[in-house]
């Protein structure tokens, strides 16, 4: 039982899985926005309008940053010598979200009012070549480590149930994140009554 879990988590996705995941998962987010954007009309909360416009005006970015992520995944699918790309890829990614992490720690800072944030923003560039170093670095040693470059093992005969992802899980987990969502926005505004 352990040894299938391990294999489980070794076992690498295929290319086309990886594609229709990550744009499931985006088109779930682009869903989600939109219902926070109709939310607003309805809810009169500067936090929610404040974050939904951050969201609004980087679409593009998170667009940006989701492909080459996707893009770094796709080639980590591959054996050794084809993985070799993904960690330059990831590094890339990593500029780009750190880049949205920034402006979301400058939003919590106009919010809340803290002059920590304002300190930290300072040394946010400095941020820039340490994330894609150690992200490249972290990458490639991953690879060099594992054994995705070693001899593939041969396949025994022994039958092997796949896990395959069905349309109820992504159902499921569709509405498992629905209800977390309307359920953090009935909590913040039941904060914001008291």
């Amino acid at each position: 039982m352990e040894e299938e879990r391990k294999e489980n988590k070794e076992r690498v996705q295929s290319p086309t899985r990886i594609i229709i995941h990550d744009l499931i998962s985006f088109v779930v987010f682009l869903i989600v926005l939109g219902f926070l954007n109709i939310s607003l009309d309805v809810f009169n909360n500067n936090i929610l309008s404040e974050g939904v416009r951050l969201l609004n005006n980087n679409i593009w970015l998170i667009f940006i940053f989701s492909i080459i992520f996707t893009i770094g995944e796709l080639f980590g699918s591959f054996r050794f010598p084809g993985n070799l790309p993904a960690p330059i890829f990831n590094a890339i990614g990593s500029i780009f979200l750190l880049n949205f992490l920034f402006k979301i720690f400058n939003l919590v800072g106009k919010l809340s009012e803290v002059d920590t944030f304002d300190a930290l923003t300072k040394t946010f560039p400095f941020l820039y070549p340490i994330v894609f170093l150690l992200v490249l670095l972290g990458g490639y040693i991953s690879i060099l480590s594992g054994e995705s470059w070693s001899k593939p093992k041969k396949k025994t005969s022994s039958k092997k149930t796949k896990e395959e992802t069905t349309w109820d899980d992504v159902g499921n987990e569709f509405k498992e994140m629905l209800y977390e969502a309307f359920h953090s926005a009935r909590e913040s505004i039941k904060q914001n009554k008291k």
